[in-house]
């Protein structure tokens, strides 16, 4: 049975410990996964416990590349494990790194909700539909996209028709020059992209033209 012959941390900073087992580098683990697998030097290592350990080598490193994720940008739990397995993680190992930081609350579905409602509204004059279907698309749940534009625009005091109005607004200056008619078409599908309800848009366009 392979021996473990060195238990050193990593240089690179990763927090975690490097296993080496009969002088070569075996498997880099968090170091609660040291403790609790008994690793020490001199111990052998039993195929089982070899299993054990390279299986929390790999939710080691699945939670190593959702921290370099989150460092870039935050996003929601489902989201950041589509994009660990993508990059070849184990559905399994990406799950348990996943919520292990969402344990840790260093991911937070709710708060990422609602800043990107906050952000996308306010940038980019996005309207509900619009925020809702884009959440939805991140992994956060129909109600819990509904209610994070909800709290978003009531603590920034955005008014959903107001939005659409400067959406509107804006849209038309690079409209100007076009026919009525061809106009009004292209206002109405913007404000439709951009997430705002049919009736609305068909008031503030007939609004718009008429003005």
């Amino acid at each position: 049975m392979p021996v473990v012959t060195a238990i050193q941390s990593d240089p690179r900073g990763s927090g975690g410990f490097a296993i080496h087992a009969d002088g070569a580098s075996f498997a880099l683990v968090a170091a609660a996964d040291v403790r609790e697998l008994g690793l020490a030097v001199g111990a052998s290592l039993a195929p089982e416990q070899m299993q054990r350990v390279e299986g929390r080598a790999e939710v080691f490193a699945a939670r190593l590349g959702a921290m370099r994720i989150l460092a870039y940008r935050a996003l929601p739990s489902v989201e950041i494990q589509r994009r660990l397995v993508r990059k070849g993680h184990a559905p399994a190992a990406a799950g348990e790194a996943v919520g292990a930081l969402v344990v840790a609350g260093l991911i937070n579905d709710e708060e990422f909700a609602r800043h990107y409602a906050r952000t996308r509204s306010s940038r980019f004059r996005y309207g509900p539909s619009r925020l809702a279907r884009d959440l939805r698309r991140l992994g956060i749940g129909e109600e819990a996209a509904e209610r994070a534009i909800r709290v978003a625009f009531e603590q920034e005091g955005v008014d959903a028709a107001g939005l659409m109005r400067e959406a509107a607004a804006k849209k038309l200056q690079t409209l100007r020059d076009l026919d009525p008619v061809v106009r009004g078409r292209r206002l109405r599908t913007y404000l439709l992209r951009r997430g705002f309800a049919a009736a609305d848009v068909r008031e503030v366009v007939k609004a718009a033209l008429a003005g």
